[in-house]
């Protein structure tokens, strides 16, 4: 028996378009071509769909999404939001999304129809909120509170794909300001100790965004937030330690927030990361570890300065009357002052990336070299 070809989107909206008159009757026909689309082109690596360059009829698509005969069949949603999700891994696509698209797929997600639709709309979400454009359109609607909820859900396929929307979402600021303004630093944190490792990969990215602002940090620390980040550190997937580095990284730039991480001996899995087969997390932990540790490295050269002059005052014994003082040294030339103040900073700096070339040199000089990181849960694009 012959094999069926997969329908094209183009085959979808023509068969779409020309059914419209008597939709009802046509649906079967419809389903059946978009599951046959779904099925050749759900996993990226061997979609034709993504492979070819050429845009795709969206505004087709969106159509489809707002009619009412589609929104009361839960099938038909859930088959058209994986299309959607699909054609969405194009960033040709997304530029053509629009706002219509965006309020299209937020009105399916307020009163979803079951589970499946709203993880479907959430996946929609985190692809087309790679856009500024998309992003700044979605702000407009209530689809950020409307992610936040599915973040409390039970199902842990609603929170993973709520939390990865709102990762991309914090990419851009203003939408890590309507996050943090609608409460989700808190709503995020809870996820952080999840036993679902999706869930706390895209909950920790997006608290790692989110700690970019400083108004976001006060409440990172007061929700309670960092020990769990801590903690994480010690997480043997390389893209939730260096997320969490990444988080407290940012979250040490605050006073209070600093000493809660020293409290906590964040010092020690930091350190490891410094020799971590990857790059971004070589940096978060160093940086993170810069923020913490060269502060007291300031302090503690400021106060050796100071008993340097009390030794001094000691061994000439009283001060001298203004006649007989000494003349004073002559200061350091200008450029010298500047660097006095910071060479501890920096010597912890060339330090850290001595470690990092330590690294890099044991992986030349062994047989066996580090393994390589796992892949990442949340990839750039496309999303699965």
């Amino acid at each position: 028996m012959a094999r069926l070809t997969a329908a094209s989107s183009q085959d979808i909206a023509q068969l779409y378009q020309a059914c419209l008159p008597n939709l009802e009757a046509s649906k079967a026909r419809i389903k059946v071509a978009l599951k046959s689309f779904v099925d050749a082109n759900d996993i990226p690596g061997t979609s034709a769909n993504y492979a070819s360059p050429e845009d795709d009829p969206v505004d087709v698509f969106v159509g489809m999404l707002q009619h009412g005969v589609v929104r009361r069949d839960a099938t038909w949603m859930l088959l058209l939001l994986k299309t959607i999700k699909i054609l969405s891994r194009k960033q040709v696509n997304r530029l053509k999304f629009g706002a219509a698209g965006l309020r299209a797929v937020v009105t399916a997600l307020v009163n979803p129809l079951n589970n499946r639709v709203a993880a479907e709309g959430a996946n929609v979400l985190l692809n087309v909120c790679y856009e500024v454009s998309n992003v700044q359109a979605l702000l407009e609607t209530p689809g950020v509170q409307q992610l936040l909820l599915f973040l409390m859900e039970d199902d842990e396929e609603i929170q993973a794909n709520a939390a990865g929307a709102i990762q991309s979402i914090c990419f851009q600021e203003e939408g890590r300001r309507h996050v943090h303004e609608n409460g989700g630093i808190a709503a995020l944190s809870g996820l952080l100790s999840s036993p679902n490792l999706k869930v706390v990969t895209r909950a920790v990215g997006a608290i790692h965004n989110l700690s970019s602002d400083a108004e976001a940090i006060r409440d990172i620390r007061t929700t309670g937030a960092i020990p769990t980040l801590v903690s994480l550190l010690h997480s043997a997937h390389l893209t939730v330690s260096s997320s969490a580095a990444g988080a407290l990284q940012n979250v040490s730039r605050e006073v209070a927030s600093r000493l809660v991480i020293r409290d906590l001996e964040a010092v020690p899995p930091l350190a490891r990361l410094l020799t971590a087969p990857d790059v971004q997390a070589q940096v978060c932990a160093s940086g993170a570890l810069l923020n913490i540790v060269g502060p007291d490295l300031d302090s503690r050269e400021l106060l050796v300065q100071q008993q340097r002059e009390q030794q001094q005052q000691h061994k000439y014994g009283r001060p001298l009357s203004q006649t007989q003082q000494r003349p004073p040294p002559l200061p350091p030339p200008p450029q010298q002052q500047q660097q006095q103040p910071s060479s501890q900073r920096r010597s912890l700096g060339r330090l850290m990336a001595l470690c990092m070339s330590a690294a890099a040199i044991y992986e030349c000089l062994y047989d066996e070299p580090v393994p390589p990181p796992p892949l990442p849960q949340l990839p750039p694009l496309p999303a699965p």
